[in-house]
């Protein structure tokens, strides 16, 4: 077995800066990987697996992200 740790982890700087990573890389599904708090007026950074993104580009790949196996998918046609 593996030692790697495999979880999303969250850190917030004393400046209010949030950070999510992934396995070491700037990561997140589920909004912006860098989240500046309102004073710094910057705008949030999107990453997916320590690639940036641009938010309609992040929501794409988010988008693609969830599929349907190819056995229950009705266009996949086995044949046997």
């Amino acid at each position: 077995m593996s030692d790697k740790d495999y979880r999303t982890r969250t850190l917030t700087t004393p400046e209010g800066k949030t950070i999510t990573f992934f396995d070491n890389k700037l990561h997140s599904w589920d909004g912006p990987a860098l989240k500046y708090p309102k004073e710094l007026k910057q705008k949030s950074e999107y990453y997916i697996y320590g690639f940036q993104y641009t938010k309609e580009d992040w929501i794409e790949a988010r988008r693609d992200r969830n599929g349907v196996p190819p056995e229950k998918n009705p266009q996949v046609q086995s044949r046997f």
